[in-house]
């Protein structure tokens, strides 16, 4: 049986994005002709995998910053003479897989190559050179290329090799209600809110977005971010954390409580202005909920060009004061997110590769 190890995720059971989405879903569905090892990060350990075809590595090393990418070359070097093929999830791992190949020229690498992530603001001079670095590594050099948005075919043409588009998948758990406990600790839920879900970066615009709100204070925003995770993140926070009509919410990383706010909401904001197909506007699609996204090409591929746009925040703030009318996405959108078609599409990228 084929073995491939994944690199660059938080492991199984990882609640902290697409990726970790991801990993959890090829756990649970991949095809049984290969075995899948996971790596679990120190803050992540488990005894064991439900999946008799995953084999759970727990390591003593952190999967967070500088920490993560040495977790990620230690265990490429670690287990290339085991592996048959590596999926690298980002390319910051990659150069270390162009090593290991000189001890096991049979192995394969797939690398989804994320985000465009030597633009974003919050990465020093030092940290964007060799993600960009990586990335050039990666386009010249990796087997196959995933990238999850079709935008990203202008970065990823650099020679004749197999490039793939597969974006994440979506699923929403509806079994929780609106209790009187749940209530007490989510109590806009009562209310008619707008909703936003991100990370605490610049590029994510957070900031911008509750200052849209502080203008417009008979409307309700909730923003769901890792708000003590970044000082950008405590800076919003700070600001904004006292406004009566906007709720902050720091790392709510339950699934059942997250998608039950989505549920309620009545519109999801998309401000993310440099990845590809965003997980958190995904799983809004598949929510059926209306979307109003910031108009970078990305989350027009990702939605087809369903929802409404807008160029800039004075553009936000007519939409939200005009209460714009905003169709729900259509069917083939979801059916187009569904995570039983996305790792059927993953399967058939590695086992096209592992079977020649």
């Amino acid at each position: 049986m084929k073995k491939i190890v994944i690199i660059g995720s938080h492991g199984l059971d990882g609640k902290y994005g697409g990726w970790d989405q991801l990993v959890n879903n090829l756990a649970q569905k991949h095809n049984d002709s290969y075995e899948l090892y996971i790596i679990n990060p120190a803050e992540n350990s488990l005894t064991k995998s439900s999946s008799v075809n995953v084999k759970i590595i727990n390591s003593k090393i952190s999967g967070f910053g500088i920490k993560g990418l040495f977790l990620d070359y230690f265990y490429t070097f670690k287990l290339c003479l085991k592996a048959d093929a590596f999926l690298f999830l980002g390319c910051k791992g990659f150069p270390a897989f162009l090593v290991a190949k000189l001890l096991n020229k049979h192995i394969k690498s797939f690398v989804n190559v994320g985000g465009i992530e030597w633009l974003r603001p919050q990465y020093n001079f030092f940290i964007k050179m060799y993600l960009k670095w990586s990335f050039k590594l990666t386009i010249s050099y990796a087997d196959s290329v995933i990238i999850d948005n079709e935008f990203y075919k202008t970065f990823a043409q650099k020679r004749n090799y197999d490039l793939y588009v597969i974006p994440y998948g979506g699923y929403i758990d509806s079994s929780l209600i609106s209790s009187d406990l749940i209530l007490n600790e989510f109590p806009f839920l009562n209310k008619d809110y707008y909703l936003s879900i991100s990370r605490s970066i610049p590029d994510n615009k957070i900031k911008e977005l509750c200052e849209t709100f502080v203008l417009h204070n008979s409307k309700d925003l909730v923003l769901v971010s890792n708000f003590s995770s970044t000082e950008y993140g405590k800076s919003v926070y700070d600001l904004f954390c006292n406004v009566p009509n906007i709720t902050l919410i720091d790392g709510l990383y339950d699934k059942k409580k997250l998608d039950l706010v989505r549920r309620k909401c009545k519109a999801y904001i998309h401000t993310h202005t440099l990845c590809g197909s965003a997980p958190s506007l995904i799983e809004m699609v598949v929510c059926e909920k209306p979307i109003i996204s910031i108009d970078v090409p990305q989350n027009r591929y990702t939605l087809d060009g369903e929802a409404v746009y807008f160029k800039n925040f004075e553009d936000l703030s007519k939409i939200i004061n005009l209460n714009v009318k905003i169709k729900k996405c259509s069917k083939n959108l979801i059916n187009k997110y569904s995570w039983d078609r996305v790792i059927t599409d993953y399967d058939n990228c590695m086992l096209e590769k592992l079977v020649n």
